[in-house]
């Protein structure tokens, strides 16, 4: 009813069943004990290990040992009351049915000797033996039992204690047999001591254990020196990364191990990593260095043209300019927003070549490009005399025509290299001076056995580059004192642009001297493939 009142018919919880809440933090044996073994050192837990297994078998063999040395010792004597049960108890019965006091027995036996007729009972013992080892405590042979195994004749044999403390017997109980009848008359027991054995076994016990504890100990210590000395080459590597984590990314780790085995594998392995790290890092610098002085040479070249817009503004908006000099000025204005939207224009081709922006590759004929190249020089400069000769002097010298080659290649980028190599050689060189563009198949010039390559050369006739500077015009904002200014026009970005293109065609490009005076631009592209 309550259930239907309220509505829910889900039953109550039992109190016992009822989960409580796990008390984090409690403290627990294993907790307690991995706790101190995580907070020590490898090497020391190695070490332990080590030296706890060497001890953990050390003791299963003793222990094995020591077993079996008290089993044989008992086999024996029990070998020994079973082969002397007969005789001995049949002389003992005999001297006691003469009425004699046994005296041929060994002096170590103790006999007893209980008749069904309890008249004729009697138990034997030297005097020697007694004090020595004391007396089985017999209440009584076990007359029945014996009787079991009479048709086997394999008696039981027992171990009893003395009446002599720490003192132990072995004890076998056999049939009495009356020789007339052939009837059981009773049972004769035969008891050796056990203490030699013991004492024998214990002595091994303590031989075998204090070996043990000098084994174990000597295996300490050389566990101990091992697992240093296998870690040497551990400590080096942590000392080598301690270098590096302060800084000092040219430390290397010794190669000791062989690379067969784990530690030489790594320490090859690190090297090889450190190695890629450092390389990585230093590219890493040069290029934010590059970035630094390419963003400050940038700002730098654009603050000249927007100071002179702004200057002639100002001056124009305050009224300082006439009015027959206002197109002069605005002129300038022009002239100078010309010269920056150039500037941004090879920054924006800068940008696009360091970013590896995707080419069009394709065949293309780079002496109809040069040709094309030098049609459009002849328009701009005719007072200039152009020709397109073969790499070859002796070709040339034969009135041989260039030799029609092909690359893989961006047709537009590779025509940028040669407008601005051209464009150069009319802002650098006097006016007139001849200009020639050589191409053909060379070796290259780094490696004169290779395979041959393909060789574009713009030659000019002007002052030249000195060779101090051969390497450095390549450089982006790089201007010679004597050639290179800002009033020819020049960005000092065009032949970093020819660098940038010539490198994406997986290509090389040098500056040398012209034979005579004047500048040679030296390019080198692989050959298109023969199909």
């Amino acid at each position: 009813m309550a259930a239907a009142r309220g509505g829910s018919t889900r039953p109550a919880k039992s109190p016992g069943k009822q989960h409580r809440p796990i008390k984090r933090g409690r403290w627990h044996p294993l907790t307690a004990i991995q706790r101190p073994w995580q907070a020590m050192p490898l090497r020391t837990r190695l070490t332990l290990m080590t030296t706890g297994l060497l001890a953990i078998g050390l003791i299963v063999v003793s222990f094995v040992v020591t077993s079996l040395l008290y089993s044989h010792m008992m086999g024996q004597i029990d070998s020994q009351l079973r082969s002397t049960a007969r005789p001995v108890g049949g002389q003992f019965l005999a001297q006691l049915r003469e009425g004699r006091i046994p005296s041929d027995i060994p002096s170590n036996y103790y006999v007893k000797a209980e008749f069904l007729d309890a008249s004729r009972n009697g138990e034997w013992i030297s005097a020697d033996t007694a004090a020595k080892y004391g007396r089985p405590q017999i209440k009584g042979l076990d007359y029945r039992r014996a009787l079991t195994h009479a048709d086997t004749g394999n008696f039981d044999i027992i171990t009893v204690n003395s009446d002599k403390p720490g003192r132990q017997w072995r004890m076998i109980t056999a049939l009495i047999q009356n020789p007339d009848t052939g009837e059981y008359t009773g049972a004769i027991g035969l008891a050796l001591p056990l203490s030699d054995v013991m004492e024998t076994v214990e002595r091994t016990r303590l031989v075998v254990a204090l070996a043990d504890v000098l084994i174990i100990s000597v295996g300490a210590i050389f566990a101990t020196y091992l697992v240093h000395r296998s870690f040497r080459s551990l400590r080096q590597i942590e000392g080598v990364a301690a270098r590096i984590a302060h800084g000092d990314l040219s430390a290397r780790i010794l190669v000791t191990e062989p690379r067969t085995t784990e530690v030489g594998s790594l320490q090859r392995a690190i090297n090889t990593m450190l190695a890629q790290n450092e390389s990585a890092f230093a590219a890493q610098v040069v290029a934010q260095e590059r970035m630094t002085r390419f963003v400050s040479d940038a700002s730098h070249e654009l603050r000249t043209p927007l100071a002179a817009i702004r200057g002639y503004g100002e001056l124009y908006r305050m009224g300082g300019v006439p009015a027959y000099k206002t197109g002069e000025v605005m002129g300038r204005i022009e002239t100078e927003s010309n010269r920056m939207g150039r500037l941004v224009d090879d920054l924006l081709q800068l940008a696009r070549i360091d970013e590896g922006r995707e080419m069009s590759m394709e065949p293309v004929n780079l002496t109809d490009l040069a040709a094309g190249a030098l049609s459009d020089m002849m328009v701009l400069a005719p007072e200039r005399d152009c020709a397109l000769i073969p790499l070859d002097p002796h070709d040339e010298a034969a009135g041989m025509e260039a030799p029609s080659l092909q690359v893989i290649g961006d047709r537009d980028r590779l025509s940028q290299i040669l407008t601005n190599l051209l464009g150069n050689v009319v802002r650098h060189t006097p006016s007139g001076t001849p200009v020639e563009i050589a191409i053909g198949m060379a070796p290259p010039r780094t490696s004169p056995t290779a395979p041959p390559v393909v060789v574009v050369e713009v030659r000019d006739h002007g002052h030249g580059v000195p060779p101090e500077a051969a390497e450095k015009v390549f450089q982006r904002f790089y201007r010679s004192d004597t050639s290179r200014n800002r009033e020819t026009g020049g960005s000092g970005l065009g032949l970093a642009i020819v660098l940038g293109i010539v490198a994406a065609h997986k290509g090389t490009v040098q500056m040398l001297q012209t034979p005579g005076g004047g500048a040679t631009v030296h390019i080198e592209l692989p050959p298109a493939p023969a199909w």
